[in-house]
């Protein structure tokens, strides 16, 4: 099945602004080209304040949006996309915006390290600091964080399934929820066939050459963490993918050991569309059936605190 109308025609309209394929851009161009098409946030909710989280590297900003003055609301904490190579805390403000007020969360947004000025491990250890950060229960995010979920996309994708797996090897606090939409669990391309102007084979090969440029790391779990060889006792897990990407039957297959592991997996693939869209409302139907369909995930695992606490 071939892209629909409606997403050629979006992507049409992003090649308008940008130089695609990403690939063929500096680091520099490509993050200035992407800050340019971002738009003012038009939905009103209740406070968004910045923090910084105190590391060793000089703090991990975070954003967090707060629907209401209710300090007992469960916590979403996301993980921005963009190939651990460009985006930011203005990246996704109007979506957050909208998760926050539908499923009644705090979303707590990561402004992790970004690749070739800071290569792997920089990204997954900033989202390691500010969750135990987040977990602890901070004054400046008044929340249940027994109730926190790890969510993310592509990249940010990525680093959920890392994450996560790290907590449990490190006898951390797991999440009660993981979400990844498309989120890549191997570092390679598992379907050349699958191409377009937006995260092409080529694209990937090149974003993971900056954020992992020794290739031997590709074979590491906090790098692909479909490699890991244990996926039992790992948090309910949403996972979307879309026809059109290069990595999408790793990614599949990576939800398919989580469900063969015992992992409560809720696994859908949307056809017709690319890489990046989910987080298009008003721009897909398929995007919106996902923001549904994340919600309607969200919801029984958030409706009371965690058993034992």
């Amino acid at each position: 099945m071939a892209l629909t109308a409606d997403a050629q025609r979006l992507i049409d309209g992003i090649a308008a602004d940008m130089k695609l394929p990403m690939h063929t851009s500096s680091v520099g161009e490509l993050r200035a080209s992407y800050a340019a098409r971002m738009t003012a946030p038009s939905t009103e909710i209740h406070s968004v304040r910045d923090v910084v989280v105190p590391s060793a590297a000089g703090g991990v900003p975070v954003r967090v949006y707060r629907p209401t003055d209710e300090e007992s609301l469960p916590v979403v904490m996301w993980l921005h996309s963009g190939g651990c190579v460009f985006g930011g805390l203005d990246q996704n403000s109007e979506y957050l915006r909208k998760l926050s007020l539908a499923a009644g969360v705090v979303v707590v947004s990561v402004d992790y390290r970004l690749a070739p000025e800071h290569p792997h491990p920089a990204a997954l250890e900033d989202c390691r600091i500010v969750w135990d950060w987040l977990v602890a229960g901070p004054p400046e995010v008044p929340a249940d964080v027994t109730r926190a979920v790890v969510a993310g996309e592509s990249a940010g994708g990525t680093l959920t399934f890392a994450l996560t797996q790290q907590l449990r090897d490190s006898a951390g606090s797991l999440p009660v929820a993981q979400v990844s939409f498309y989120g890549a669990a191997e570092m390679r391309v598992s379907n050349p066939e699958q191409r377009c102007l937006i995260a092409s084979p080529e694209d990937c090969e090149w974003f993971w050459d900056l954020y992992a440029p020794d290739p031997q790391s590709r074979q590491f779990p906090d790098v692909s963490p479909g490699l890991a060889r244990d996926l039992t006792g790992l948090p309910p897990t949403f996972v979307v993918t879309a026809e059109v990407d290069p990595t999408r039957d790793a990614t599949e297959a990576y939800a398919q050991r989580l469900a063969a592991a015992g992992v409560d997996v809720n696994l859908m693939r949307y056809e017709g569309v690319m890489h990046g869209f989910a987080t298009m409302l008003g721009a897909l139907p398929q995007a919106r059936n996902v923001f549904d369909r994340t919600v309607a995930f969200l919801a029984p695992i958030l409706a009371s605190p965690r058993a034992g606490t």
